[in-house]
């Protein structure tokens, strides 16, 4: 039984010195299902690139560190999306983006496959699969067949301004696989919260019906966890931030890759899952003192040795 993950895969430009951009495979779901390969997880990426030299670098890329790309569509219609990153003094980022042909937004409903969704434990997606008419039909013909065969659902909004035709309607879209009952592990950072209320714990008084487990991520700050009547906020390590890009993406790879190996979530008690979270602010952490998402990803050992120094300091 196996991660599937569904949604963008791009080619994210990073500004390492001056006007000189390095190039590495990116994309929400596209780092979640890398991540848990590389840890020794069974994750598969249905998504759709360009047949170009970056789509085949995608490819390449994701077979190379596991990851079973035989729902990866390839199209001579469209290009493959960019996405360029430009990084801080404080390793936080700004966008822009090279979308509005890229090939990640045409997958349509007939190029699925559904078999790898029906054969899968945890579906995993993000709202960026919403953003134009043809990726949103398609999400939810996907989250109606996961949901037929009893997947567990984990949903990161990963919102990006750019990306939508407004701000009102990336509110409402966001929300719509909430609404309608599809998504059973929610993450959420503190910015997107504020989307929708003032504080994580309205938020989840907004949402608690609807979902099973939330995550508040907060950067330094640590995380909240809120699961039936239980919050717990999780402090994280303090580490030297160089690029924050796609820390958000290691945490949830860590928190799926450890549900899976348990096997369901009904199997974890609330403090376990504390633990499991504890692990995910690490693996988050780790990842923001390098450059890249991918790239950056740290070793399930290096995690682990973290972890377990008498000195690790998680207050703050």
């Amino acid at each position: 039984m196996s991660i599937v993950c569904f949604g963008e895969a791009l080619i994210d430009f990073l500004n390492v010195e001056g006007n000189l951009f390095e190039a590495n495979i990116g994309g929400g779901p596209t780092n979640v299902a890398g991540a848990i390969a590389k840890w020794g997880g069974k994750t598969f990426l249905i998504s759709k690139v360009g047949n170009d030299m970056f789509g085949r670098m995608i490819k390449n890329k994701l077979e190379e560190i596991g990851v079973d790309v035989s729902g990866l569509k390839i199209t001579d219609q469209y290009f493959t999306t960019l996405a360029f990153v430009k990084v801080d003094e404080r390793g936080e980022r700004s966008f822009s983006f090279s979308r509005k042909h890229g090939a990640d937004v045409y997958i349509t409903p007939d190029e699925i496959e559904e078999e790898i969704i029906k054969s899968s434990k945890i579906l995993h997606f993000s709202s960026l699969s919403m953003t134009h008419n043809t990726n949103r039909k398609t999400t939810f013909h996907i989250l109606e067949i996961a949901k037929n065969n009893g997947l567990l659902i984990s949903y990161d909004p990963n919102f990006r301004e750019p990306l939508w035709e407004s701000k009102n309607l990336a509110i409402d879209t966001i929300m719509l696989p909430i609404k309608l009952g599809y998504v059973d592990i929610l993450k959420v950072s503190l910015e997107e919260v504020n989307l929708y209320a003032l504080y994580p714990e309205d938020f989840y008084q907004m949402i608690k019906d609807k979902v099973k487990l939330l995550f508040v991520t907060m950067g330094e700050k640590g995380t909240i966890v809120f699961c039936g009547g239980n919050k717990e906020r999780v402090p994280s390590i303090e580490v030297t931030a160089v690029d924050t890009t796609g820390c958000g993406d290691c945490f949830m790879a860590l928190i799926l890759f450890e549900i899976w190996k348990i096997g369901t979530l009904k199997d974890i008690s609330f403090g376990k899952l504390i633990e499991i979270t504890r692990k995910a602010n690490v693996a988050g952490a780790l990842c923001a003192t390098k450059k890249g998402a991918l790239p950056a990803v740290p070793d399930y050992n290096e995690i682990e040795r973290v972890l377990s120094k008498p000195n690790t300091n998680f207050e703050r």
